[in-house]
């Protein structure tokens, strides 16, 4: 006991020994080392490194919970099967007429404007009217109704001057010509009423053959009865029963009958000569009657031909139908450029695709069913947005642009920030095909990995 108090108490004059010793050290340095000693350190120093190791912490989890993808960027084009159609203009000048206003429910062909022409619309379409009016009665074989066509009833007239049909002025004239000569041809013109006393001629001779025949069998039945009866009075000549004169006389008779028999022949002959010309007539008149059917059939088709042309040259009309849309600020009389866009048609419904071409690099990664965002070139995606889009089919075979596939649009042109996009042909985007939906913080992983293996 007392060896361990001599053992501390030994100790404890060491250790006052060392602290006056060191004090006696930081005397001869001067006021700086105590400053030092006695002022507390800053906040960052002394927690430094276990705020350093939360901020690490705090990363780690923010690349955990951010989405990094891997993507393979391709080209891309939009489709419709049902796009808006546009209705551009065919010939150059002015826009006389717009019949229809913006946003207005159009249905198909229904006529939008008139360019300028020196025809009058009305006109011309008046007369297309007529015209199949005639094809219908054509088609269903009414062919003695068209005459209610003709040019000088009311139902057909149509003012034939160069003021109301312009370009189509000399068709129209052939057209006339052509319904004036075949009109003669149909049920109450002078060919058909020729042809009806050609067919009522051939009647009568045909019965007027069947007479001669008749009497021809008559007269057979009368021959071989006077026959019979000169060969009794023949054997009773022999017998002398009768006189030679009696015997003449019915010899005579007998000759009579047969001198009949020929010229009843004849009869029969011319009748039946009578009748091969009636034929002969009658079918020059069909003939002439097919003829003037078929000049006027094609002068027909021809005015039809040049009014469908002259109507797609000068007539705006509805290739569709839908809601039309004014493209720009058009007017009446303003003037207008070929090709110019004028109107276009809003379908009810559009069914919208994108065709899509993936480069070779990374193509093995693209499989069908991923996500494709479409950055439109149109539409900058910053402002905009992407519309989302999946993959519903690749083409195995490549061409020189890439492998052929096709996305579909679930939610339509509408962007990722909720905004709509019009649609327009050729319209093009730059596709970026979402293979592996990855953290950032896996990425970083693989990237390192990566970088070591090497």
């Amino acid at each position: 006991m007392e060896t361990n108090k001599s053992i501390s108490l030994s100790e404890k004059i060491n250790t006052d020994s060392k602290m006056e010793s060191i004090k006696n050290s930081f005397a001869n340095h001067g006021n700086e080392i105590d400053e030092i000693i006695s002022k507390k350190l800053p906040f960052i120093v002394r927690w430094g490194t276990l705020f350093f190791f939360f901020l690490l912490l705090f990363i780690g989890l923010i690349c955990w919970f951010i989405q990094y993808p891997d993507i393979v960027i391709a080209k891309a084009k939009f489709n419709s099967i049902n796009a808006p159609k546009l209705v551009t203009a065919r010939t150059e000048g002015k826009l006389i007429s717009i019949v229809v206003k913006d946003n207005e429910i159009v249905n198909d062909s229904q006529i939008l404007g008139f360019m300028e022409s020196i025809a009058n619309p009305k006109s011309i379409i008046q007369l297309h009217e007529i015209i199949d009016s005639i094809q219908s009665l054509i088609q269903q074989n009414k062919m003695e109704e068209i005459i209610k066509y003709y040019p000088t009833n009311n139902i057909g007239s149509i003012v034939a001057n160069e003021n109301e049909l312009g370009e189509l002025q000399s068709s129209y004239q052939i057209y006339v010509q052509a319904f004036t000569v075949y009109k003669d041809f149909l049920r109450s013109g002078f060919y058909q009423r020729k042809k009806e006393m050609l067919f009522t001629d051939m009647q009568n001779l045909l019965k007027m053959h069947e007479m001669l025949k008749s009497q021809r069998e008559l007269l057979n039945k009368d021959l071989l009865l006077t026959d019979d009866n000169f060969k009794a009075n023949e054997s009773l000549a022999k017998d002398k029963v009768i006189s030679a004169l009696e015997y003449r006389n019915e010899k005579s008779k007998l000759i009579a009958k047969q001198l009949s028999m020929p010229q009843i022949n004849a009869n029969i002959v011319m009748n039946e000569t009578q009748q091969n010309d009636k034929r002969k007539e009658l079918a020059d008149l069909e003939n002439q009657i097919i003829v003037q059917k078929s000049v006027f059939l094609q002068a027909l088709e021809t005015i039809k031909s040049q009014l469908l042309a002259w109507e797609y040259k000068y007539l705006l009309k509805a290739p569709i139908s839908g809601k039309v849309k004014f493209n720009g600020f058009i007017q009446e009389k303003q003037e207008i450029k070929i090709g110019q866009t004028i109107f276009y048609l809003q379908p009810d419904s559009s069914s919208y695709y994108v065709e899509m071409f993936i480069p070779q690099y990374n193509f093995g990664k693209v499989k069908t069913g991923q996500k494709v965002l479409l950055k439109l070139q149109a539409y900058p995606f910053e402002q905009f947005g992407s519309v989302i889009g999946r993959i519903e089919y690749i083409n195995s075979t490549p061409t020189d642009s890439g492998f052929l596939a096709k996305v579909i649009i679930p939610d339509g042109l509408v962007t990722n920030f909720k905004r709509s996009v019009q649609f327009h042909n050729g319209l093009y985007a730059e596709a970026d095909i979402i293979t592996d939906d990855m953290r950032l913080l896996e990425r970083f992983y693989y990237n390192f990995i990566m970088q070591f293996k090497r």
